[in-house]
C-alpha cells in the first residue's frame, strides 16, 4: 500500500499532472567523478584456462574412446537403415577400451602429504 493518501500530491507530480521539480533525487541529478570511471577502465577479465591443455594424452585419448563410442552405438540405433552387424560391438569395444585407457591413466599412489586428509 502506499504511504500516500489519494487526495494527497505525489512527491513527484503535482495535484494537476504537472511533473514537480525533484531537486537532485533523479537518475540524472548526479555527477561524474572520473577516479571512479578510471578505476572501472583497469578491469581486465580472466582468461579461463583450456582444460585440455594441461591434461595428458593418454586421458584425451581414452576418454575421447569412451565417449565416441558411446555416442556411436546412440545414434547407430536411433538412425533408421541397415547398419553392418560388427558396427555395434565394435563401438562397444572402442567404449570399453577407453574405459581400460582412462582406468589406466590414474595415479598408482597418493601423493601429497601424510595428513588426515584435512587440506586448506
Amino acid at each position: 500500500m502506499s504511504p500516500h493518501r489519494d487526495d494527497e500530491p505525489s512527491p513527484v507530480f503535482d495535484r494537476h499532472g504537472g511533473s514537480r521539480p525533484v531537486g537532485g533525487r533523479g537518475p540524472r541529478d548526479w555527477s561524474l567523478d572520473e577516479g571512479a570511471l578510471d578505476e572501472a577502465d583497469d578491469f581486465t577479465p580472466p582468461n579461463p584456462k583450456n582444460p585440455l591443455a594441461g591434461a595428458r594424452p593418454g586421458v584425451v585419448l581414452g576418454a575421447l574412446m569412451a565417449l565416441g563410442g558411446i555416442v556411436g552405438v546412440l545414434i547407430t540405433a536411433w538412425v533408421p537403415g541397415a547398419a553392418p552387424s560388427w558396427l555395434a560391438p565394435a563401438l562397444i569395444a572402442v567404449a570399453v577400451l577407453g574405459l581400460v585407457v582412462l582406468f589406466l591413466q590414474m595415479p598408482r599412489s597418493r601423493g601429497g602429504g601424510s595428513g588426515d586428509g584435512a587440506q586448506v
